[in-house]
């Protein structure tokens, strides 16, 4: 499920793997918290940018899926069987037993936006200083005797795609700046909200992974920066696990001058 803007997502992939630059688009000082010095602890502690100089493989669902970092951007790619995508900026290719297959521009728009889905969630919190990313820094929650910083994320209308109009929220751990829940609200297919919760976190090569149980709430009325509440008093309905198994990460030495 995808519910993210594709043009975000190419305009990431565009980008040089070499250059891992920041949009810095919340001006601050270096004792001022702001939505994006949070968001660059963030990813400072994620381990995230790694994505610039690795090769990154995991198993989800049915799927092998690889992140390779090249000096013309990401190239993504999955496989099923000897059914292989390869999704390399806006490049959507298909084969199947080595053998290059023909897909109509629709089905490609449809298979590339599945395949991005996937390394989008992947990658966060990295993919919050994409250029079309607005991000505001909400006032901080606590439940239990953890604080979470809260960020809310939404896309500008230019160069943001057809899903502009998505809001995100996302909560990281006061203490270590470790990306815990998010959240978004879409109008594609009728609408909703999901509620994401990290769960079993691991170290891998300095980048952290996590897996996430999908919640959503009984009715879509409700507001997004509420969920973390509703989600402490059970009142979220659980919609699916999603796991990554066969997690491994390859530097790549990346020449690009």
């Amino acid at each position: 499920m995808k519910h993210f803007s594709l043009s975000v997502v190419f305009l990431m992939l565009v980008l040089s793997a070499c250059q891992g630059e920041k949009n810095k688009g919340t001006t601050s000082s270096s004792n001022e918290l702001t939505a994006q010095s949070v968001i660059d602890d963030a990813i400072e502690y994620s381990g995230t940018e790694a994505y610039h100089s690795s090769e990154i493989s995991f198993d989800f669902r049915d799927y092998h899926f690889i992140s390779e970092a090249t000096c013309d951007g990401y190239k993504f790619s999955r496989q099923k069987g000897d059914t292989l995508e390869v999704l390399h900026n806006s490049d959507f290719n298909k084969s199947v037993a080595n053998h290059k297959i023909e897909v109509a521009d629709s089905m490609a728009f449809k298979f590339s936006e599945s395949i991005n889905s996937v390394f989008y969630f992947m990658q966060l919190p990295m993919r919050l200083n994409d250029d079309a990313v607005i991000k505001e820094l909400k006032n901080p929650q606590t439940i239990g005797d953890k604080t979470y910083h809260v960020v809310e994320a939404r896309f500008k209308e230019e160069n943001g795609g057809e899903d502009h109009s998505d809001v995100y929220m996302y909560w990281f751990n006061q203490d270590n700046y470790a990306l815990a829940y998010f959240a978004y609200e879409y109008d594609t297919n009728g609408g909703g909200v999901r509620f994401r919760v990290a769960k079993n976190p691991q170290m891998m090569s300095g980048v952290r992974f996590v897996d996430y149980g999908n919640y959503k709430p009984k009715t879509k009325e409700v507001d997004i920066e509420n969920l973390l509440t509703l989600f402490s008093e059970n009142k979220l309905i659980k919609v699916s696990e999603i796991t990554n198994t066969n997690i491994k990460v390859s530097p790549i030495k990346l020449d690009c001058h």
